[in-house]
């Protein structure tokens, strides 16, 4: 095989490695502590979303929700993250960050003014664990809703 193949080839596999590496599901920590809650990516979705965390503080949560992903937010028109439709939405989009893929249940959290982020779009595997482990934290404050 000549090299001028062998390099012709080289982006070809590299754009297929990339695409079967963004159809691997989301890998998010999601902790709540006291005061916070705190969503962390993990391996190749810190590249994704270009960050290593996103912190809150419970007091600027105003509701957490599971929802399919046609009542998210829309993605703004301009942005500079990353947005491959069908495959993945990761980053910040605006005033709203995502960690998502393909699936269809979606965590969203909806933030008061004043936040960092207005809304957090976020894909686990298991969004109703996620969801429910977050609740017992959320739902005692006055002005959040947790459904």
């Amino acid at each position: 095989m000549s090299s001028a193949l062998v390099l012709a080839a080289v982006p070809i596999v590299l754009a297929a490695g990339l695409l079967a590496l963004m159809k691997v599901p989301t890998n998010l920590q999601l902790t709540v502590t006291d005061s916070a809650l705190v969503i962390e990516p993990q391996g190749l979705d810190r590249l994704w979303t270009r960050r290593d965390r996103v912190e809150l503080s419970l007091a600027a949560v105003s509701s957490i929700r599971i929802a399919p992903r046609s009542e998210a937010p829309p993605l703004p028109p301009r942005r500079n993250a990353l947005h491959l439709p069908g495959i993945i939405t990761a980053g910040a989009h605006g005033n709203t960050f995502w960690d998502a893929r393909r699936g269809d249940q979606l965590l969203i959290i909806q933030c008061l003014p004043g936040a960092e982020f207005g809304t957090l779009v976020l894909q686990f595997a298991n969004p109703f664990a996620t969801l429910t482990r977050t609740r017992t934290v959320l739902a005692p404050h006055p002005h959040r809703a947790a459904t």
